[in-house]
């Protein structure tokens, strides 16, 4: 019987989370949690290719689940990462109150994130994946590839069908959401079929992604100004953060035109 390549890239790519994994616990490190988060969003989009694969033999939930709690704990430590980075370039007095504000916050989020990947169960993780790969063993490479160019066809569809929502923040994100899983779902067709036609540069929306990341991000960091203004009693620091945010939201708008263009485009060339 041929290679099973879909179980060989899961097992790949799990064993990477892995390293990921023991680098974050060990240092915390931006980039550590970072690339943590990446290979789960990359085993997710595995797992539900995985399910469709198997005809919904396999069920992707309780997968789901084991990875749900370190996911979000490394994102809110993240997020708290990058409004540090997107603060420092910018030189002022003011700002100083909401870094120690921030600092406060990575240390109680670090803490948190360190305790969630304590509980972690890899046991638990070994016994799922006896089951998954028992279930998906007949799962042939030509049915995972088929299967996988009908998920990333989907993807694209729901980016299509959101893609006159971008102002609105929770539509964007989704959009954000979409096209990772074109992204991770190019790279397993890649894996399962190196010749497949669908590895054309029309297809990878990586530069869109990322604008759409620094847009998201700038979002973020506006809705915690806002919040730390609201809580803040000293008028100099509110007039002068209230400025900057209006600066932010203005970049912001203008960074939303430009990711319509660009999605307006991509779309034409994959849709």
């Amino acid at each position: 019987m041929p290679q099973n390549k879909l179980i060989e890239y899961y097992n790949n790519q799990l064993a990477t989370f892995r390293i990921h994994f023991t680098n974050t616990v060990n240092r915390q490190g931006v980039e550590d949690i970072h690339q943590l988060r990446v290979f789960t969003k990359r085993i997710r989009t595995i797992l539900a290719i995985m399910e469709i694969s198997s005809q919904s033999e396999f069920r992707k939930k309780e997968h789901l689940h084991l990875f749900l709690e370190p996911f979000r704990l490394a994102g809110e430590l993240r997020e708290i990462q990058l409004h540090l980075h997107l603060i420092s370039a910018y030189d002022s007095e003011y700002l100083a109150p909401y870094k120690e504000y921030l600092i406060e916050s990575q240390e109680q989020a670090n803490e948190n994130l360190l305790e969630g990947l304590a509980r972690f169960d890899f046991e638990n993780l070994e016994e799922l994946n006896k089951v998954l790969l028992k279930k998906i063993e007949n799962v042939t490479n030509e049915i995972a590839s088929k299967e996988s160019r009908t998920y990333l066809l989907s993807k694209l569809k729901r980016v299509e069908e959101l893609k006159d929502n971008i102002n609105d923040d929770q539509k964007l994100h989704k959009i954000r959401i979409h096209l990772r899983a074109v992204m991770e779902t190019l790279r397993l067709m890649n894996a399962l079929e190196p010749s497949n036609e669908m590895r054309e540069v029309k297809f990878q929306p990586r530069s869109l992604n990322d604008i759409i990341g620094k847009c998201h991000d700038q979002t973020v960091l506006i809705v915690s100004l806002e919040r730390f203004v609201q809580q803040s009693a000293n008028e100099r620091i509110i007039q002068h953060l209230s400025t900057l945010i209006n600066d932010l939201v203005n970049e912001n708008s203008v960074a939303r035109k430009n990711i319509n263009t660009l999605l307006v485009s991509y779309l034409s060339q994959t849709v």
